[in-house]
């Protein structure tokens, strides 16, 4: 069974955004690129779009027993990258006992500075993961510095990355940190799934969690470890203050 969700905002444009709400935050499985850094401590520079590996799958396929009994999800979100997109689809399979929706969206896909963090066409995703909907993604929907966007193709961000030694500014990256915690604070959805990477999860708890929760300064969520958060109020996805922005003004 397809469980298809166009993209563009979660939920219909019409309910109000529930409050509180429960977000749930799981890292990927093992990655073939966690293997590989783990064993020679370097970035091979093309393991592209890293897969799961084995242990990765076993690890997304029993991630769902961390979920309460019973427990319905509303929204499953996920990053295009494959280790994230394949944990989703094990952890939480479309059908009966899946989300009720699914989003694919590159605001969740990992800070781009090593070579995994390059992803694939829609059109390969697609044939990956026909659960999901990659429809609304252009070609390149990864990091590519703002000069290069004009007919970038797929391999001229990965000479980019490896012969030009481009990555993405950390400026860009907590833009869509930020952006996520918006699309979470205005979805209509009131239990969500969120399906992504350790920088990226580490930075959005940092950012938004940490002031009410010491533990959350430099906290890093192993792989498939399901977090769950709730959020009483609009407040807590409140955009937190530029200190450089701040510093400026006084």
């Amino acid at each position: 069974r397809r469980a298809l969700l166009q993209g563009g905002e979660p939920g219909n444009g019409t309910a109000a955004a529930p409050w509180p709400k429960t977000l749930f935050l799981i890292r990927h499985g093992e990655s073939a690129y966690n293997l590989y850094y783990a064993q020679h401590h370097q970035d091979p520079m093309d393991l592209f779009d890293a897969v799961l590996t084995a242990q990765g799958e076993e690890q997304a396929r029993t991630a769902a027993a961390s979920f309460p009994a019973n427990l319905k999800v509303d929204l499953a979100l996920t990053s295009p990258l494959t280790r994230a997109a394949r944990t989703c689809v094990l952890a939480l399979p479309p059908g009966h006992r899946g989300a009720k929706r699914y989003m694919v969206t590159p605001l969740m896909s990992e800070h781009l500075e090593a070579s995994c963090d390059i992803g694939r066409t829609p059109k390969e995703l697609a044939a990956a993961f026909p659960e999901l909907d990659f429809r609304h993604l252009p070609d390149v929907w990864w990091y590519v510095p703002e000069e290069h966007r004009q007919g970038i193709t797929p391999e001229g961000s990965q000479r980019l990355f490896t012969e030009e030694g481009r990555r993405e500014p950390r400026s860009a990256f907590l833009e869509r940190v930020d952006a996520f915690a918006e699309l979470v604070a205005g979805a209509s959805e009131g239990t969500i799934a969120a399906f992504a990477h350790a920088d990226f999860f580490h930075e959005f708890l940092s950012r938004y969690f940490a002031q009410n929760d010491s533990k959350y300064e430099e906290y890093w969520m192993k792989n498939c470890e399901v977090l769950a958060l709730r959020l009483e109020a609009p407040s807590a996805l409140a955009r937190p203050p530029d200190p450089e922005a701040e510093a400026e003004a006084e």
